[in-house]
């Protein structure tokens, strides 16, 4: 399905299953879908054309007759959808509500007969329902054929032309994550050094007329500037270089319309994750002024907000902060000079100069200015880089535009009359109708997949797998031999980053992009061209955007949801195919009796009130629904009616939570009904029960928390877990205290998951009395057998203490490993062994708690590593133990990294020799050869446990005792 071409392409597939499946069919309907499918395919063709065509060069009619065919369309597929889920599925009794009273009492009656008659009481049921189901189907057929009719019609009366000319060439596919690149290279360098300068300084910077500040005052800086200039990549890269010595940070976002209560927890999210879980839940914005003031209190921070729109936000946010905090720095982002201005500095941001918007796009396309090509148009791209103005957001986009097309197609985008649109008059922002460019030469279906990212609030960071799977969900995804589904979906989102109409979100953790954000500017398009097709509709705390009468996508965004027993009599919701929630507070029943058809039920970080165990009581009645995901959002029980949802796909129920504290929401029995699963999330705050994979096997992800488990039933899962060869992301937390049994029962059934990609185990061992008899070190020597996938790419394993590095560590056995999270000693051998991965990019190696290491990291050169992560015992090293004090790390063996972050053991070791130690490290970054762009943090562990010399009268030699806490 696209947003081009509605439902018609779905339409053709499924009346093409209808002619050639086993159905019997009325006669003469087989002739009847024979020909809606041909018309329909004719329709489709067209509208994929004038998909590909800009609106301006369309006439009103051609865009009135596409818009009653996509409406059609709809229409005719959840009839199809309806009639095959009764005939297939079977809707039980419903259809004894078509016949006369005395016929449907007699056959209630007859159904309540004894035991022996149920042979026959099946047989009539099914005869009768199938056979309404058919005459059902007759009639609807018969429908659709007169409103395509009528609509062609109306088409040749007014003699719309359909026949346009063909779409631009397409970019081929290019799944290399981009997203980065060269706005964070070209241009960066002064103005990062100026706003740096101003955040050091004791006085105010260029464009503030107040009075030199105080030092030992909280220092505001302002980055103010026009949307697209690069704003938040200059405050990141800021705020990457300068955060790490400072007692706390945060990096938060907030948006035109902002939930001044979310601001808030994730700004205590990133200055204290425990402060966060503590007040998470807290929904009074004085009482988070309060805390967060008080917390703020006697720390030198570096907070950086960013996006602030309007001055009521930006004044309850600076009543937060402690104004006498020493050494403490903000910097807010805003393109609002009256939220810029006040008593603080700011930097206004000009656009790029005309030698760094032409570096930024030769960048962009060729990898640098000395890679340009002879033939390179000189001539097209200087009427280009006149039209980007030296907005960085431009200048991407147009060369990702660009990126691969031919000489022709370069000249044809600069001779085109709408090129110069809005040039003298200023009617179009040039940013705006660039991106409007890009938009309209994306192929058919990410037009219709970037469309639905309008449904998430602005500055919102969308989880990738997530996304993906509402796409597959809503049928977006065309199907392509020998890929998956999600993993075509995945395409489709790296090519959407290609084309810079969605940024990329690297994890820290694991070095991957894993989420997504879309810029305010895009997001702004695509939210117009949404509600102009009647695709999304957005209702957000004012009450709503669309006139629509009839809706098929809504989005809630922080608001009140109030009961939908009765809804708005203006909206027709009974053909609503997806219903999203974030961020709101539901007062009542979501869903009504009369939504039947909806496919994406998605509600995330929503808190409800007394109806917390009432709103999802008709979630059984959602026979269509293929995703369920309830991320984050208070739910006191999920029905048991779950298991009538049989073309369930997706079941995300990460981060659940009940107010009760320490209580799991328990996951019905009724989920093993659900056969259509390909992907499960859950975590420790949902409990599930025994047995439930064994009838669900075509599973692709799998997440879930065995905390509470009993071993037996654990055995049960492990067991299980084998017989999900499809299996591509598994995720399994909280395991116990595994013997040597069921440690083989483990490792046999990862054998079998040979499509397997990203594996994590973690073994949440603290606390477990080692008189158990655990036996580690056969555990260990048993993964030397181990036989993973070998196109793994994520393997973390937290728990499990290899006394050397696992013999699968290897890169003829993992050659596309990226990602290795181990605890492990560390040896020569070992740090070979990694060397040798050639896609390495993250590495955590924690030392286990029986054997320190030897060695430090040798020098081992891991070209492509990228984020190290790393634990120190510093007793080990310090106080006469090495006589030249040294560490043995050598980080210039590793060029490419972004980001380290060392933990110093303190147990045992003198403050002199941790105080070393930590001088070390930081001389190692500042030697390293990317040290510019470097992000190092150094953090203490058990500092209360360090030693302390005691000196005898008779000067004998110093002894250790724990340093006094």
């Amino acid at each position: 399905m696209d947003l081009v071409a509605g439902a018609v392409g779905s339409i053709v597939t499924k009346l093409g299953e209808l002619l050639h499946g086993e159905y019997k069919l009325q006669k003469g309907l087989p002739e009847q879908m024979e020909y809606l499918k041909n018309e329909l395919e004719s329709a489709h063709t067209a509208l994929r054309y004038l998909g590909e065509t800009p609106p301006e060069q369309l006439g009103p009619q051609v865009r009135l007759w596409a818009r009653e065919v996509r409406e059609a369309s709809y229409d005719m597929e959840d009839i199809l959808d309806t009639f095959l889920v009764d005939v297939v599925e079977g809707d039980k009794k419903g259809w004894l509500k078509h016949l006369p009273e005395k016929m449907a009492k007699m056959l209630k009656e007859s159904m309540a007969a004894p035991a022996e008659t149920e042979s026959l009481k099946e047989k009539m049921d099914k005869l009768l329902k199938t056979s309404k189901a058919r005459h059902d189907i007759a009639g609807a057929i018969e429908d659709m054929k007169k409103r395509l009719q009528e609509v062609s019609d109306r088409r040749d009366r007014y003699s719309i032309p359909v026949a346009v000319a063909a779409p631009a060439t397409k970019l081929d596919p290019r799944l290399v994550d981009m997203h980065k690149e060269a706005a964070q290279i070209i241009g960066i360098e002064k103005t990062r050094a100026e706003l740096i300068a101003m955040l050091q300084s004791s006085t105010n910077g260029h464009g503030n007329a107040g009075a030199s500040s105080s030092s030992n005052r909280t220092k505001i800086v302002s980055v103010v500037g026009a949307g697209g200039l690069g704003k938040t990549t200059l405050a990141k890269a800021v705020y990457d270089e300068l955060s790490t010595g400072y007692d706390c940070r945060a990096f938060v976002s907030v948006g035109r319309n902002p939930d001044l209560v979310q601001v808030f927890t994730g700004i205590f999210f990133g200055l204290d994750q425990n402060k966060y879980q503590a007040i998470r839940d807290v929904k009074d914005l004085q009482l988070l002024i309060g805390e967060l003031r008080e917390f703020l209190e006697n720390k030198r921070y570096f907070i950086v907000i960013d996006d602030v729109w309007d001055l009521e936000s930006w004044k309850a946010i600076r009543s937060a902060l402690d104004k006498k905090s020493s050494g403490s720095r903000v910097v807010k982002t805003t393109r609002n000079l009256e939220v810029a201005c006040g008593d603080e500095v700011y930097y206004k941001l000009d656009p790029l100069s005309h030698d760094n918007s032409k570096k930024l796009f030769y960048m962009r396309l060729y990898g640098g200015e000395d890679k340009c090509p002879a033939h390179h148009p000189e001539e097209a791209s200087q009427k280009i880089l006149d039209k980007c103005a030296g907005v960085p957001l431009a200048i991407i986009t147009m060369a990702s535009l660009l990126l691969g097309k031919s000489l022709e197609n370069w000249f044809e985008v600069c001779s085109s009359p709408s090129f110069y649109r809005g040039r003298e008059n200023k009617q179009v922002d040039d940013t705006v109708w660039i991106l409007s460019l890009s938009y309209y030469d994306l192929p058919s279906h990410l037009k219709t997949c970037l469309l639905y990212l309008s449904v998430y609030p602005e500055d919102y960071e969308i989880k990738k797998d997530s996304l993906i799977w509402k796409w597959v969900a809503e049928g977006f995804i065309e199907k392509k031999t020998g890929t998956s589904l999600f993993q075509r979906g995945e395409e489709y989102f790296h090519q959407l980053i290609n084309r810079n109409m969605i940024q990329g979100v690297e994890s820290e953790v694991e070095g991957i992009i894993h989420c997504c954000r879309v810029h305010d500017m895009v997001l702004d398009l695509i939210r117009g061209l949404a509600g102009e097709e009647n695709f999304i509709t957005i209702s957000n705390e004012d009450g709503g955007t669309s006139s629509r009468h009839k809706v098929r996508r809504i989005a809630h965004q922080n608001r009140i949801l109030l009961d939908q027993s009765h809804p708005d009599s203006h909206r027709d919701m009974t053909q609503l195919r997806s219903l999203v929630a974030h961020g709101c507070h539901i007062c009542g029943l979501v869903l009504h009796p009369s939504i039947k058809l909806l496919r994406v039920l998605a509600l995330e970080r929503c808190t409800s009130n007394e109806y917390g165990r009432r709103w999802l009581e008709h979630l059984g009645k959602l026979v269509h629904l293929r995703y369920l995901g309830l991320r984050g959002t208070y739910v006191e029980k999920l029905p048991e009616a779950i298991g009538a949802l049989k073309l369930l796909q997706t079941l995300d129920l990460e981060g659940i939570r009940v107010k009760r504290y320490g209580v799991q929401v328990q996951l019905p029995s009724t989920v093993s009904l659900l056969t259509q699963l390909v992907c499960i999330r859950c975590d420790k705050y949902t409990k599930v029960p025994d047995g439930f994979l064994q009838k669900v096997t075509p599973l692709e992800e799998l997440q879930i928390s065995v905390y509470k488990l009993s071993l037996e039933s654990q055995r049960q899962f492990l067991k299980e877990m084998g017989n999900q060869p499809l299996l591509r992301v598994l995720r399994v937390t909280d395991i116990g205290s595994l013997d040597v049994s069921m440690h083989a029962v483990l490792l046999k059934s990862l054998a079998n998951l040979q499509e397997l990609q990203h594996l994590h185990l973690d073994y949440n061992l603290f606390g477990i009395n080692f008189a158990y008899g655990i036996n580690f070190a056969s555990t260990a020597r048993m993964w030397d057998e181990a036989v993973l996938s070998k196109h793994l790419k994520h393997l973390h394993i937290q728990g499990i203490w290899f006394p050397c590095v696992p013999s699968f560590i290897d890169p003829t056995l993992l050659p596309n490993l990226c990602s290795l999270a181990l605890h492990v000693n560390m040896d020569e051998a070992g740090l070979r062994a990694l060397g040798g991965l050639p896609d390495l990019r993250y590495l955590c190696i924690q030392p286990s708690y029986f054997e320190l290491p030897k060695y430090g990291m040798a020098p081992v050169v891991m070209p492509n590593l990228h984020v190290l992560r790393f634990t120190v015992p510093v007793y080990k090293y310090g106080h006469g133990t090495r006589s030249d004090n040294n560490l043995g790390f050598d980080l210039e063996c590793l060029p490419s990294l972004r980001y380290v972050e060392a933990r110093l053991n303190c147990n045992g070791a003198f403050p002199d020799d941790v105080n070393k130690a930590e001088a070390e490290l930081r001389l190692q970054a500042q030697l390293h050869p990317n040290s510019s762009a470097l992000r190092f943090d150094v953090f203490k562990d058990n500092e209360h446990l360090m030693a302390r010399p005691v000196h005898s009268d008779d000067e004998e030699s110093s002894k250790t005792q724990p340093f006094a806490s």
